[in-house]
């Protein structure tokens, strides 16, 4: 079988390095000498690069180029990275691909796009990294917006398909979604969700309330709670949106932690009514504000029309960046690096906490600690205690009830004996 010209490249300068032709220290040829060498485009070349670079024999000098690696490793089991790296080097990869987004591509900054759904390459992009997910999207259901906020702003000022005014969300959820309905002065109603799910009897005398133009719900690890519903649960609640026509906007913007791949609402709806929402902000960077949407025909004109009015196109830079690091397996490689260390996070926390033998309820989430405090008789000692405690009182519309608090990983260690303390006076 003929090798593809990025097998190539790869082959070639691995080769070189092993016999020594290529010693440490020497610089590689240019992206543009190689693409020209190889007959080849640059994203080629710069795909083989990086995979050079992860597997560690070569390393990159901004505004220089590629050199070999000082300590050239072959054996596969020098390959991973120190959990602590992590994080350092899903910035260092990202920022790799802005550097290539910049060459030779001025009209991303010099010109504006008039396809308000986005970079088609990026699109591209974000449909085959779904279908990891189970998600099988249209190339034309995608959308890119400048965040999750941007997306769901536009959601709840556009006219839907059932005529419907009044929004429902999940008590608690998501902070901006509280302030969106806040200052926009829309009607809402909301359902109370626990660390157990939701009322599905309660949520049909919502639904059969009438008005209910989209229920938004954070399916899979909910914010803040940790809460993912189960498949019987889902296609419950699909048949009730059904029954009652009734939009469901689904946030996922967690699933690249789900290493269960449960099912999404997306894949188990039948009647193109769920809007599902993936942001990249989460996996990556918080200031990497691309969202994608995968918006029902009946739905996507008046979205389109209505983003068309609030900005002329998404960060052109980031979305071409951000194409790069997905097709160069870069997003894959971080997914899986962010995976292995929030398992570390848990791991390392189950210890500490069987150790401290608490008698408060907890369970653990994708950022932190969970503890119930509903039975708790001093929540004023524990809110004044000076301990780094989330009781997430913004995740509320209204006021907050202090039901639960959490305390992030990071935090626990050097404070559990604290937080012992503290909940047994409590």
């Amino acid at each position: 079988m003929k090798k593809t010209k990025y097998q190539q490249i790869i082959n070639h300068i691995t080769r070189q390095i092993e016999l020594g032709e290529l010693k440490k220290g020497d610089k590689i040829s240019s992206v543009r000498k190689l693409a020209q060498s190889y007959q080849c485009n640059k994203d080629t070349v710069q795909k083989a690069l990086l995979e050079l670079r992860y597997q560690k024999y070569i390393y990159a000098v901004p505004k220089s180029g590629y050199y070999v690696l000082e300590q050239a490793k072959t054996d596969n089991s020098d390959l991973e990275l120190p959990l602590t790296d992590d994080r350092h080097q899903a910035y260092e990869d990202f920022r790799l691909c802005v550097n290539e987004t910049l060459i030779g591509r001025e009209n991303y900054l010099f010109n504006y796009y008039s396809q308000q759904e986005g970079l088609p390459e990026l699109r591209q992009s974000v449909k085959k990294l779904l279908l990891d997910s189970a998600i099988y999207p249209a190339l034309e259901d995608i959308v890119l917006t400048s965040g999750t906020q941007q997306a769901l702003y536009i959601l709840s000022q556009i006219d839907f398909p059932n005529h419907k005014k009044t929004i429902l969300i999940e008590q608690p959820t998501y902070h901006r979604m509280n302030d969106l309905l806040r200052s926009q002065n829309l009607p809402y109603k909301t359902i109370t969700r626990n660390p157990q799910g939701i009322n599905l009897q309660e949520l049909e005398q919502i639904f059969k309330s009438g008005d209910i133009k989209f229920f938004y719900t954070i399916p899979r690890f909910h914010y803040p709670l940790g809460h993912t519903y189960s498949r019987i649960e889902k296609e419950e609640i699909l048949r009730l949106a059904k029954l009652y026509h009734v939009f469901i906007i689904e946030d996922d913007y967690l699933a690249d932690l789900d290493s269960k791949q449960e099912l999404s609402f997306h894949y188990l709806d039948d009647t193109d009514s769920v809007i599902y929402i993936r942001a990249f902000s989460t996996s990556l960077f918080s200031a990497l504000r691309i969202t994608a949407l995968l918006l029902p025909s009946s739905i996507k004109e008046n979205f389109i029309a209505y983003k068309n009015i609030l900005d002329y196109d998404s960060n052109l830079i980031m979305q071409k960046a951000l194409s790069l690091y997905i097709d160069n397996q870069m997003f894959q490689k971080n997914k899986l690096a962010l995976l292995r260390l929030k398992e570390h996070e848990k791991e390392k926390a189950q210890l500490l906490l069987k150790k401290a033998e608490l008698d408060f309820q907890y369970q653990l989430t994708a950022d932190g600690v969970l503890f119930d405090i509903q039975k708790s008789k001093s929540i004023g000692s524990l809110k004044h205690s000076k301990l780094p405690l989330d009781f997430f009182e913004s995740a509320y519309i209204n006021t907050c009830p202090y039901q639960y608090t959490k305390i992030k990983y990071d935090d626990l260690e050097s404070n559990i004996e604290k937080l012992k303390n503290y909940l047994k006076k409590a």
